[in-house]
């Protein structure tokens, strides 16, 4: 591991490591606004873009700071907020062990029956911020909940146990509803905590004992008519005599230091574009994509997204080649679009629908990361998706209950893509068309079924994701850099385990070994062929095949039989089932391509699958050598058809536009370089020609 690896490790653990005093900055999980900004959108950004900060004398400084201040705060001092345990009057999942657990890391969350459900360290104001999550689940018999398991029919008790430190006398009073029916005791007297009661100086033992009905819920403990826990020390075990004094100074040191390193961090970053057009782009634009999405319908987002395209005729110069600028005037903007979309949920969980499948990846993420079936996941053959169920259940650890850390997650998925289309269309067209072809990446994602898909707790975005960043490593390996040739294949693997149906797409990322710029017409010349990237063209396969393996061998584990489709609904979507006419298994993948290219289910046309469909057939074109399509690139036609490969061998369904997501950034990036190959031409044509000079 390198020294910058190191520090970046470092940073994860300082950054994200859940502090024992709570406050700004203070951790996983993300349930405040500022956390889920900060932690969880500049600062994989920072991470991603310029991990060469961290070695600076200032990065490590402040590194080392916030490490030692949650050093001590975990040895000297107690956790804060107090402890809510949830008591279901039902059994309420398979194979359970004993009370539920919420995704909240300050609790046993690893404990087969924890003390604590999770840390209150907030008022609730309604049901979906109790750590009541596990109304999410089956049933005990592994079926959909029943109307008894959950609100407004379930009847649930939860018990609030801790601490509370005050440096004067005052009133503690609990707002609630009539659904909410407590009963409170300090320092074991029972009191009218609805009406007030007063409440001395110093330490004393709380406990709300409340029984949960309906589904009006609301639970506020006030201290002088302000929330407890901002007003007093609120811990959940005793606290020391000095720990009242020390809380705050740990609080707001620990947060200060954070943000001095991410301010520092993010303004090294943005430094070597910061110049007025970008900065005044960024800004500008992403206040109009925010009003976009406060105030006009989402049937008319794609429009605002689309102008982001207009990025590529600012006057900037060279250094608009870089990751960062297009990090800086696309991905910002979309981000900030996004963050708007998803700021509902944070802190909110989010109640699914029983029996589809994004509820299935998340009964499958309790049973995982709660349950501890760490390997079996759920299914010994996967009837669904694989690997997501393992991403959605590591993003609930990091943005607790909420599922609005699968939003942020799908909007950096579609923005990988977009980067790609940046990287692809630069190398043959320029950074200026790149620009377009990322900002057209999102736009056509946004003018299918679009938005829908973001955070829906679906595998797709995260398949294609992989599959693009491992096309992106894969360029990068043409240098005869071995490292950068088993990431990619690394990447290939897990867009696979995310997607099966994927695979094709996966492997065609070793199609990058060709030069980026090798127009069809020449990809199999002998002057095209010494340029070919051996190590990418064997060692990405190479590790693909190993996954697979794999993979294989889980299944092996589990069933005895060695294979990656066992189990799988890959006999039954299959487009030649047995005994049918070929005709029909022709129909079926004829079908199968136009639900893919139309993103609508039955196949309709519509502004949104014009452009797939014509960038499927300008990449045909290509590699059929057609002229003028001979000149566009080998690699971008190769991989954008692998993309309707899997239509071949399955037929898909269900969920309309979902099977079409990761063909969008390999055919915006085909129907751009061959945008920028017709203006070339015409400005040819129409530049007059000048007649040389004569002499008298």
């Amino acid at each position: 591991m390198t020294r910058r690896a190191i520090w970046v490790v470092l940073a994860g653990v300082a950054l994200l490591w859940p502090g024992r005093v709570s406050g700004p900055l203070d951790g996983i999980p993300f349930d405040t606004a500022i956390d889920v900004v900060a932690l969880g959108l500049v600062f994989p950004a920072v991470c991603w873009f310029n991990p060469r900060f961290l070695t600076t004398r200032l990065a490590k400084g402040c590194l080392v700071g916030v490490l030692a201040l949650k050093a001590f705060s975990s040895a000297a001092l107690v956790q804060d907020g107090w402890c809510a345990t949830v008591h279901p009057s039902r059994a309420y999942v398979r194979d359970q062990t004993g009370l539920p657990h919420s995704w909240d890391v300050r609790a046993d969350w690893r404990q087969p029956d924890p003390t604590c459900t999770g840390v209150m360290t907030r008022g609730y104001t309604s049901l979906e911020e109790f750590p009541v999550w596990f109304f999410n689940l089956p049933s005990a018999n592994g079926e959909g909940p029943e109307a008894a398991d959950i609100p407004p029919d379930a009847t649930s008790r939860i018990t609030i146990a801790g601490f509370l430190a005050a440096s004067e006398s005052g009133v503690l009073r609990l707002r609630a509803t009539p659904d909410v029916n407590t009963t409170t005791t300090i320092d074991g007297r029972t009191v009218d905590a609805g009406s007030g009661t007063s409440v001395g100086a110093g330490r004393h033992r709380i406990a709300i004992d409340a029984m949960l009905t309906g589904d009006r819920w609301r639970l506020m403990p006030l201290w002088n008519d302000r929330s407890v826990f901002d007003a007093a020390v609120v811990t959940m075990a005793e606290p020391s005599a000095i720990d009242p004094w020390i809380r705050p100074l740990v609080r707001w040191t620990t947060a200060a230091i954070a943000a001095l390193l991410l301010t520092a961090w993010l303004i090294s970053t943005l430094r070597p574009i910061a110049d007025r057009w970008t900065m005044g782009w960024v800004i500008g634009s992403s206040g109009v994509l925010v009003l976009d999405g406060l105030y006009v319908s989402q049937y008319r987002w794609h429009y605002a997204v689309a102008a982001l395209a207009l990025c590529a005729a600012l006057p900037f110069g060279k250094p608009s080649r870089s990751s960062v600028r297009v990090f800086a005037l696309v991905g910002i903007p979309w981000l900030a679009f996004v963050a708007i979309f998803a700021w509902h949920d944070i802190g909110r969980l989010m109640r699914y629908a029983t029996g589809n499948d994004f509820w299935q990846f998340q009964r499958y993420a309790y049973r995982i990361y709660l349950q501890g079936y760490w390997l079996e996941g759920g299914e010994r053959a996967f009837w669904f998706q694989p690997l997501y169920r393992w991403i959605a259940g590591a993003l609930h650890l990091i943005f607790g209950d909420s599922s609005g850390g699968e939003k942020f997650w799908d909007a950096a998925g579609l923005l990988t893509m977009a980067t790609f289309a940046f990287h692809a269309v630069k190398a043959s067209a320029g950074p200026r068309w790149g620009l377009a072809a990322a900002a057209g990446t999102l736009a056509l994602f946004m003018s299918g079924p679009g938005l829908l898909f973001v955070g829906r707790g679906l595998s797709e975005i995260s398949s294609a994701a992989f599959i693009y960043m491992g096309a992106m490593f894969a360029m990068r390996s043409r240098h005869r850099s071995i490292p950068w040739a088993i990431t990619a294949g690394v990447c290939a693997t897990l867009g696979v385990y995310t997607r099966l149906n994927n695979l094709p797409m996966a492997a065609a990322i070793a199609c990058f070994a060709w030069p980026p710029r090798a127009a069809s017409a020449q990809a199999w010349r002998r002057e095209t062929w010494r340029r070919v990237s051996r190590p990418t063209l064997l060692i990405v396969p190479a590790v693909l095949v190993a996954g697979l393996g794999l993979f294989a061998l889980r299944t092996w584990y589990y069933t005895g039989v060695f294979s990656i489709v066992y189990g799988t609904q890959a006999a039954l979507l299959s487009a030649w089932q047995p005994g049918r006419p070929i005709r029909d298994g022709l129909h079926t993948v004829v079908n199968t391509v136009m639900i893919m290219l139309s993103t609508t289910d039955p196949p309709m046309l519509h502004t949104g699958a014009i452009p797939l469909m014509i960038a499927a057939l300008l990449a045909l074109g290509g590699l059929a050598r057609l002229k003028p399509l001979e000149r566009l690139p080998f690699a971008l036609c190769v991989f954008a058809l692998s993309s309707l490969a899997g239509a071949l061998v399955a037929h898909v369904g269900s969920y309309t536009g979902r099977f079409s997501i990761h063909l969008i950034g390999a055919m915006t990036a085909v129907l751009v370089c061959a945008l920028s190959q017709a203006w070339t031409a015409a400005l040819r044509i129409a530049r007059p020609k000048i007649e040389p000079a004569t002499t008298a």
